[in-house]
């Protein structure tokens, strides 16, 4: 049960890729693992939401003048079901605004940053 949120963002992938890595590097130590990496079109980290152990990647594909970044969360246990029920949906859209929030800033930050740096 993947969560998906989809953001137009003028930049370069390469300058996507940039600030998501500069992003990773100002967070605490043992936050995320690596899970794989695809300079520049993709990135799959495994982390913790809410104690609920989850995939979250993103995905960048150019486009005519700006790139498409998709970030998607994967719950990756059981617990997540059962607290969906408990809360009726409130996790569910708490994950999706996770996603809305982290695009926002990714896009403020590559579209705040000069183009050559």
């Amino acid at each position: 049960m993947s969560i998906e949120k989809v953001f137009a963002i003028e930049g370069t992938p390469e300058r996507v890729w940039e600030a998501l890595w500069a992003d990773l590097a100002s967070g605490a130590e043992g936050t995320y693992a690596v899970r794989s990496t695809h300079w520049p079109a993709s990135l799959a980290l495994d982390v913790e939401l809410a104690g609920v152990p989850c995939i979250l990647t993103y995905e960048i594909q150019q486009r005519d003048g700006h790139c498409e970044v998709a970030a998607t969360i994967e719950p990756r246990s059981a617990r997540y079901g059962l607290y969906q029920l408990l809360t009726f949906g409130h996790l569910r859209r708490n994950f999706e605004m996770m996603l809305v929030v982290g695009l926002s800033n990714l896009k403020a930050a590559v579209e705040a940053a000069p183009a050559g740096d």
